[in-house]
């Protein structure tokens, strides 16, 4: 994203070069993170990242709305303009605002503000305000069907991933893919008493193939989810778990589809419940 506009830097600190990217970078998410509802945009992450979280909507969902085309440019070409998808305390959506960067051999876009609807600015120059990015077709698609046969890639799961499995199952494939028949099976059965406990998701590899979904996996049985598998539909008829996330991956990516509003995906892992009625959490 950050090629598509120049973000500039408006604090005291002193900084060149690449350090002085950041802190522009940093300085925008902290201004959309302080103008929209409150969430949390850091989680878990260690990494020294400004609200990582934010950081992963903001590119995927501008990634989304170029698939989509509804980054919109006035006839002029001087401005533009999407809709981020959040709202500010007061439910007015927010929308990143652009004027044409007038500078040679720069993006071609200058990073202006958040914007909210009754911006003056937006008013003016986007009567019909950008659409917010969509990633599913019907609402169905946003159910897990659990009449589908679910049929796992272990190939892909076992051998390419393992080194996200617990250390013990890491060590031990056959242990590993033992551990995973288990948990699908026990998440199986919780999904037929609460279809909420698996989440839909969206991730920009996979591009349109259709409904996604993340079904938490208890691989150890001591009451929480270690991953999330990764569930397509395959035809009218079949899922395919095809690869497994850590916690932080999945609820960013579930994040783009919509804020989970429940107990079980947040951006900080909590305990499965033992209730069969309840839905598991990651």
């Amino acid at each position: 994203m950050r090629s598509f506009a120049f973000f500039s830097y408006r604090g005291t600190e002193e900084a060149e070069g690449p350090e002085l990217g950041r802190l522009a970078w940093a300085d925008a998410l902290e201004s959309l993170a302080s103008m929209a509802e409150h969430e949390d945009w850091a989680g878990p992450d260690d990494t020294g990242r400004p609200l990582p979280i934010l950081d992963s909507f903001l590119r995927y969902t501008h990634k989304r709305l170029v698939m989509e085309d509804k980054i919109v440019v006035t006839p002029d070409g001087e401005w533009a303009a999407w809709n981020t998808g959040l709202l500010t305390p007061h439910a007015e959506e927010v929308f990143g605002l652009f004027q044409r960067n007038r500078h040679e051999n720069a993006q071609h876009w200058f990073f202006l503000r958040w914007a909210s609807e009754s911006d003056r600015d937006l008013l003016r120059h986007f009567p019909d305000p950008p659409q917010m990015a969509e990633y599913v077709t019907s609402a169905s698609e946003l159910i897990y069907d659990w009449r589908r046969e679910l049929k796992l890639a272990y190939d892909h799961i076992i051998n390419d991933n393992l080194d996200r499995f617990p250390a013990d199952l890491a060590a031990q494939p056959l242990r590993a893919k033992q551990a995973l028949d288990s948990a699908v099976n026990l998440t199986l059965r919780r999904v037929r008493r609460n279809h909420k406990l698996v989440i839909p998701q969206w991730y920009p590899k996979f591009g349109e193939v259709g409904a996604q979904f993340l079904m938490p996996l208890d691989l150890t049985g001591d009451g929480s989810a270690d991953l999330a598998l990764v569930v397509s539909a395959v035809g009218e008829r079949a899922y395919r778990g095809h690869t497994v996330l850590t916690l932080e991956m999945a609820y960013t990516n579930a994040r783009l589809v919509a804020r989970p509003d429940s107990d079980w995906l947040t951006p900080n892992a909590a305990p499965v419940t033992g209730d069969s009625d309840v839905a598991a959490r990651i």
